[in-house]
């Protein structure tokens, strides 16, 4: 019998690369999409020590979808606090491996399709899937504040991140 570690790894391999094009996608950048990949697993393979997981495949896809939001949520935190007065002279002569113009059109395009996907959501779930990745409150906080349960905002938050990696999916097998 295939232990919870053994069907992870088998999934991890078979989706390693279908798992990377979605990061790749959401951050911008194929090497950190790997990072993730492998954090990604790490993480879930904790989780699976801890307690049984009954669906494995979307727990691995909302895993990395969580960790490349919580990348670049912290991305941004850090850009606010990085000197305004720079000379950026010499920040244009600093050789970078920043996501050059195909990039940014590719993350317009996301935010795009991101927008989309938010907009055919119904109302409490785009406010839960906002104030949880945008704005980064805790699922409890966000359950007090819209004066719901615990488990609806979870399971909001699930159906709202299955939407969009479906999204994603599609997308990906029309390019």
């Amino acid at each position: 019998m295939e232990t919870n570690q053994q069907k992870l790894s088998t999934l991890f391999i078979g989706q390693r690369s279908a798992l990377i094009r979605m990061l790749s996608r959401v951050v911008g950048c194929a090497s950190l999409a790997e990072d993730l990949a492998q954090e990604t697993y790490l993480k879930v393979a904790k989780a699976l020590n801890t307690r049984p997981i009954e669906h494995l495949h979307p727990f691995l896809y909302q895993t990395a979808q969580y960790l490349a939001f919580d990348h670049l949520r912290s991305q941004r935190s850090k850009r606010r606090f990085e000197d305004p007065y720079a000379d950026e002279n010499l920040v244009v002569e600093v050789p970078t491996s920043a996501p050059g113009p195909d990039s940014h059109a590719q993350g317009q395009q996301q935010l795009q399709q991101f927008q989309q996907v938010l907009a055919t959501l119904p109302k409490r779930q785009q406010q839960i899937l906002i104030l949880h990745k945008l704005h980064g409150l805790a699922q409890a906080e966000i359950a007090q504040r819209l004066q719901v349960s615990l488990s609806t905002v979870e399971k909001d938050l699930r159906n709202a991140l299955t939407a969009c990696i479906k999204a994603t999916d599609m997308q990906t097998a029309h390019d």
